[in-house]
């Protein structure tokens, strides 16, 4: 499952206007978070993704979840999409996005380090 871990520390409330408007990626490759939702805690952020890569159009959930280190980055369990470059590429540039918006993180462990 690919995935990004951003350790440090990081309000995931805080990322939830920030991640809300990202869209990156020029034809044929799109890249678009449409919704943001935070749980009652404050501890799971999902986005309600899309990725466009030529002819296939994909609409999936990301998982952002706080752990003890920091938070994980990775697609929702529950929804069913192709682990194709457009979705791990997504999958990384959220995680940039979140060292991007937390002071004093940084990519912990990942298995998509050629994509960041």
């Amino acid at each position: 499952m690919p995935h990004v871990q951003v350790v440090g520390e990081c309000r995931l409330r805080d990322l939830r206007e920030a991640l809300g408007d990202f869209q990156t990626g020029a034809p044929p490759l799109l890249m678009r978070i449409r919704e943001t939702f935070v749980n009652a805690p404050g501890t799971q952020l999902l986005l309600e993704a899309i990725v466009i890569e030529g002819y296939l159009r994909q609409s999936f959930f990301l998982l952002v979840r706080s752990e003890a280190r920091g938070v994980l980055v990775r697609c929702h369990p529950a929804s069913p999409v192709e682990k194709t470059t457009g979705v791990k590429t997504l999958i990384a540039r959220v995680g940039a996005q979140i060292v991007a918006r937390c002071p004093g993180t940084e990519i912990g462990h990942t298995n998509l380090a050629e994509f960041l």
